[in-house]
C-alpha cells in the first residue's frame, strides 16, 4: 500500500522521542546533556567526526543526531516537523523563516569535518529569532507540534522582573539601535561587540559617568544587548535574583546576568560595561566574549 507524507511524518515522529532517548544514554557518560544548546552540539558532532575517522557510523547514529539537530533548531526557532516527499527525508519548518533539513546538514559535518556545522546553523536560527523578536511585537518562537524530548528544569518559571525587562528591551531594540547610529552594524552578533563597545565608550566618559547613567534606557540596551549576544552565540540562559532591601553586596543580585548550564561560563552585563569604560581598546568585549565558553 502507497504511503502517503503524513503517514510518513507520521512515523517519524513516532519514532523521534525514543530515538533520542536512546542518544541520551550513548552520551551520558561523556557529560553531554540533550540540552539544545550550543555545547550539546559541539559534543555531538565531535561525536560523529571521531567515530568517522575511519569507517561509517554506526548504524542510526546519523538519523538520531539528524533529529536532534532538528529539534535544537525549532527550539530556537520555533515551528514545526513535516515531511518533503521530495528527498523522503523530514525537515524543520522554522516559524523564524526558512526550512533545514537537518540529515544532510548532520552528515555536511562529516564532509568539512571542521567541529563547528552545526553550531554555526543553530546561531544563524537563533539571530533570525531576534530579528523576528525586534520586528514583530510579541512574538516568541513556539511550537507548533510536540517537542521529542520533555522539558528540563531550565524551563521553570523565570522572574517576573525580568521577564518584563527582557519583553521591554526587546521591543525597544530597534530604537535603541537606530538611536547609537550603528544600526546596520548592531546585528547581535559576536563582531557586533567591537561597534558596541566604540558607542559606549563615546557616550560614557568615565566610570562615575556609568554608575550615574545605568538605568538610562542606552546603557539597559547595551545591558540586554551583551547578553543576548552570549545566549544566541554561547547558549547561555538569562538569570536574575531579586534584591528586595537593596543591601546584597553580591554582584549578580539585583542585576540581569547570563550563566551557561552544567558549570559553565556566567557573566554580569553591567559589570562588563564598567570593563570598557576602563579599557583602551574597542576590541575588549570581542576578547572578553571569545574566552566565555
Amino acid at each position: 500500500m502507497q504511503t502517503t507524507s503524513d503517514d510518513d511524518l507520521t512515523r517519524w515522529l513516532d519514532h523521534l522521542g525514543p530515538m533520542l532517548d536512546g542518544l541520551a544514554d550513548l552520551v551520558a557518560d561523556d557529560g553531554t546533556t540533550l540540552d539544545h544548546s550550543a555545547a550539546s552540539l559541539r559534543d555531538l558532532e565531535r561525536l560523529l567526526l571521531d567515530e568517522t575517522q575511519a569507517a561509517p557510523p554506526r548504524e542510526g547514529l546519523v538519523e538520531a543526531l539528524g533529529g536532534y539537530l532538528g529539534e535544537t533548531l525549532l527550539t530556537a526557532g520555533g515551528g514545526a516537523w513535516s515531511w518533503d516527499e521530495g528527498s523522503g527525508l523530514p525537515v524543520a519548518v522554522l516559524d523564524a523563516g526558512g526550512t533545514v533539513e537537518p540529515m544532510p546538514l548532520a552528515l555536511d559535518a562529516v564532509t568539512r569535518r571542521t567541529g563547528t556545522v552545526w553550531t554555526a546553523e543553530l546561531e544563524r536560527v537563533t539571530a533570525a529569532a531576534a530579528r523576528r523578536r525586534a520586528d514583530d511585537d510579541g512574538w516568541e518562537p513556539r511550537r507548533a507540534d510536540r517537542p521529542a524530548l520533555p522539558a528540563g528544569a531550565e524551563d521553570e518559571a523565570p522572574d517576573p522582573w525580568l521577564t518584563a525587562w527582557l519583553a521591554t528591551r526587546r521591543e525597544q531594540f530597534s530604537a535603541w539601535a537606530a538611536d547609537t547610529g550603528r544600526a546596520q552594524e548592531l546585528d547581535l552578533s559576536p563582531a557586533s561587540l567591537v561597534p558596541l563597545a566604540q558607542v559606549v565608550r563615546q557616550r560614557v566618559a568615565s566610570e562615575e559617568a556609568l554608575d550615574a547613567q545605568i538605568e538610562t534606557d542606552f546603557l539597559q540596551g547595551a545591558i540586554w544587548y551583551l547578553g543576548e549576544v552570549a545566549r544566541i552565540h554561547r547558549g547561555a540562559r538569562w538569570r536574575y535574583t531579586p534584591d528586595p532591601d537593596g543591601t546584597s553586596e553580591n554582584p549578580s543580585v539585583g542585576r540581569p546576568w547570563v550563566t551557561q548550564d552544567d558549570g559553565g561560563g556566567s557573566a554580569i552585563p553591567a559589570l562588563e560595561l564598567w570593563v570598557v569604560v576602563r579599557a583602551d581598546t574597542d576590541d575588549v568585549l570581542l576578547e572578553r566574549f571569545e574566552e566565555f565558553d
